[in-house]
């Protein structure tokens, strides 16, 4: 595509373009290697939380030698998301967001300034006594 050819001669944004072009390609609903759930998981110490995303659930020497379900976690750095940490955590140690990947990919590339929408839980009101 000629666009494509354009954004890549202009410095600078050549390496911003590129980089979501790469996640693009690699990460599209059409592959295999797809991320799957975006995650957040304590990494890289107990204490401090980090944005993931869940690459795999198996893995099966792994499984059997820690003896316990675990999940590889791909942590991003930022705000270049094709680079980071593959991390391998238990299933019970990894919350699960609503948030979108691609949603997960924004907060990251922009260093958290664009944070995805998060509706709070509905109010329940209780039921009025007459």
């Amino acid at each position: 595509m000629w666009a494509d050819g354009m954004m890549m001669r202009v410095p600078v944004l050549n390496k911003i373009y590129g980089a979501f072009k790469q996640i693009n390609d690699a990460f599209s609903s059409g592959s295999k290697n797809s991320f799957k759930t975006v995650v957040l998981v304590e990494f890289p110490r107990a204490g401090a939380h980090s944005i993931g995303f869940i690459t795999s659930e198996q893995n099966d020497e792994v499984q059997a030698r820690t003896r316990e379900k675990v999940v590889c976690v791909f942590v991003p750095t930022t705000p270049n998301p094709t680079s980071g940490f593959l991390i391998l955590v238990p299933e019970t140690e990894v919350t699960k967001l609503d948030m979108s990947v691609a949603d997960g990919i924004k907060y990251i590339v922009s260093l958290g300034a664009i944070s995805p929408p998060y509706p709070p839980p509905p109010q329940v009101t209780p039921p009025a006594h007459d």
